[in-house]
């Protein structure tokens, strides 16, 4: 009887998490329109007073239901942050990656093939194939990885190679060791930076002085370009679990929007 009681919860459980992506998928679809209303009006992307509303309503909705307002906050902050990130993908890029864009503005299947290849480091070789590293990977992984056909994989590598300033970049990506996916399995410490602006320079160094002050050691390192991720984070790995302390204490930094710890 036990058991199957466990299994109707993960079932409930399974319902109510797949309604969550569908609903946050729906909230970041909103994210095209609010960027093309924002454009014609003139309007910034971000909103401090709306967000602070929203931030604020979300923890009022919280203590009603009797949840953590902070959970809560962190929750909603995540998705405020990803939200910037599409009206800046929708709105055109900055810098490297606005011809990157431009290069694919009228195939988007292709610029979803070469997101993917920037995000795992995968590298176009002379013949056209896809490799990490020098281990050619199968067009059709990557096409799943990407939700297109693995002919638009064969297109991209083609429009990459005819493409000199393309070509500087997708031929000489570089995959990294990452820690993070088994970091706990370690013992080691995971920490998520959302910061609130990260073109803004000295982010890495306020981050690294607060751990350094509470004595932990930096295993890695990771941060993602802003001009190509929309939601760009700062990774830090460290070589113990983090504590209460040392979050509250990055949660105060100006330049941080958000804390992750896992």
């Amino acid at each position: 009887m036990a058991g199957g009681d466990l299994k109707e919860i993960r079932r409930r459980i399974d319902e109510i998490d797949e309604n969550l992506i569908k609903l946050l998928a729906e909230r970041l679809r909103i994210s095209r329109d609010i960027a093309v209303l924002k454009k014609k009006l003139g309007a910034k992307i971000r909103d401090e007073v709306r967000e602070r509303y929203v931030i604020d309503r979300a923890r009022n909705l919280a203590r009603e239901l009797g949840i953590d307002p902070d959970f809560i906050e962190s929750v909603m902050r995540l998705v405020m942050a990803q939200m910037v990130g599409e009206e800046k993908l929708h709105l055109g890029g900055v810098g490297v990656w606005n011809w990157v864009q431009q290069a694919f503005r009228d195939y988007p299947a292709q610029m979803s093939v070469a997101r993917v290849m920037f995000k795992y480091g995968l590298r176009v070789l002379e013949d056209g194939t896809i490799a990490c590293g020098n281990i050619r990977i199968p067009a059709v992984q990557i096409a799943k990885e990407a939700g297109v056909d693995r002919r638009v994989v064969d297109a991209t590598a083609r429009r990459i190679l005819n493409n000199r300033k393309l070509r500087e970049i997708f031929e000489n990506l570089e995959p990294i060791a990452y820690l993070k996916g088994f970091a706990q399995q370690l013992g080691l410490g995971v920490i998520e930076i959302i910061p609130e602006d990260a073109s803004r320079p000295g982010i890495l160094e306020e981050v690294t002085g607060v751990i350094a002050k509470f004595g932990l050691s930096i295993r890695q390192s990771v941060t993602d370009d802003p001009h190509f991720v929309p939601q760009p984070k700062l990774t830090i790995i460290t070589d113990e679990p983090v504590k209460g302390k040392v979050i509250e204490a990055l949660r105060r930094l100006p330049s941080v929007r958000s804390v992750i710890v896992y």
